[in-house]
């Protein structure tokens, strides 16, 4: 494994990807595990059984704070930068503090990795970055664009790549525990437009591509994996069929109510936009979009085992999962 002996540091690590990547991480013969993060209160109650683990340290810090990364990141070999703000609606009315930690706090990594000589820094996105419509999608797409174009800075030796994301089943704040507390606490649940779809993934399926994406970087390509698309009135449906029995509750007395989009709200996602297929290629597991400034060696690479993506990879083309997979699909991931 790659990643043996290796110092690493996980930015936002008392977050659910973070607690999840630093649970795997430490299947590897790591040499040491850094969760650096803002939230004391999480470090000492959620992680308090890896305190136990002398491979495990905790740093209080802030990534918008330059100094305080800088010092995180001294000795450190892969920073693992999961930390940001990622509820779309509380980006939407705070886009100054969005701003700052998703962009600037993405530039104090950036610089500070290259003046420490880190190995690699996997930045994680999400599927919002590609053709953005809200403050948190905008905020992903430009620090995609800073850890692209890092890769070239002068004298720089650090290799900085991206991955994106769909929809987190199993995260906090993701539509799944929405719909799950909606069915325990009231008759009806909320979509806001019945045509609504979107690409999903589990905490597992997130961990396994930071930690694929850590080994096969290049440097400034964005790794996607290809995940299943659903209709969300779907998912709805699906949940309280399977769900209200559990919770004493007849399905027949919950019914779906179909509220108002956002203005910034898009009716599907893109994992790849069709702009960015010109310069993309498709994997067995995953999607790699090249950067805008492409060396040798990354067209080299992605000629020779990727074939090129043809078109836009959205979920309102794609094929989706039936209700029966989709139910399947929670039931095997055991996310119900």
């Amino acid at each position: 494994m790659w990643l043996s002996d290796k110092k690493i540091l996980i930015t936002g690590g008392t977050g659910t990807i973070g607690k999840a990547l630093l649970n795997r991480l430490l299947l590897y013969d790591i040499n040491h595990i850094y969760i650096f993060s803002r939230d004391e209160q999480k470090q000492e109650s959620d992680l308090y059984y890896f305190k136990q683990n002398p491979k495990v340290s905790f740093i209080i810090g802030d990534i918008r704070n330059y100094d305080s990364i800088n010092s995180a990141l001294r000795g450190v070999d892969i920073v693992f930068h999961t930390a940001a703000m990622k509820i779309v609606g509380i980006c939407e009315n705070n886009p100054y503090e969005s701003l700052t930690t998703n962009v600037i706090g993405t530039e104090n990594i950036i610089k500070s990795a290259t003046l420490n000589n880190v190995e690699k820094v996997i930045f994680t996105s999400s599927d919002k970055a590609a053709n953005p419509t809200t403050v948190m999608g905008i905020g992903k797409l430009y620090s995609e664009r800073l850890i692209s174009q890092a890769n070239y800075l002068m004298g720089n030796s650090t290799i900085f790549t991206t991955v994106r994301f769909g929809n987190v089943f199993g995260s906090r704040g993701c539509v799944l525990d929405l719909f799950k507390k909606q069915i325990q606490k009231q008759n009806f649940l909320t979509v806001t437009h019945p045509a609504m779809t979107r690409f999903i993934c589990t905490i597992d399926d997130a961990v396994e591509l930071l930690i694929k994406s850590s080994e096969i970087a290049i440097g400034g390509e964005i790794i996607i994996k290809k995940m299943p698309s659903i209709k969300i009135v779907d998912l709805a449906e699906v949940l309280i069929e399977y769900l209200a029995p559990k919770y004493s509750k007849d399905p027949k007395n919950i019914g779906i109510k179909i509220t108002k989009k956002q203005a910034s709200e898009k009716l599907f996602e893109e994992l790849v936009t069709t702009h960015e297929a010109e310069r993309a290629f498709e994997f067995d597991e995953y999607y790699s979009i090249l950067p805008t400034i492409i060396s040798d060696r990354q067209n080299i690479f992605n000629l020779s085992k990727g074939k090129p993506v043809l078109g836009e990879i959205s979920s309102d083309n794609d094929v989706h999962l039936t209700k029966d997979e989709l139910l399947a699909f929670l039931i095997k991931s055991q996310l119900i």
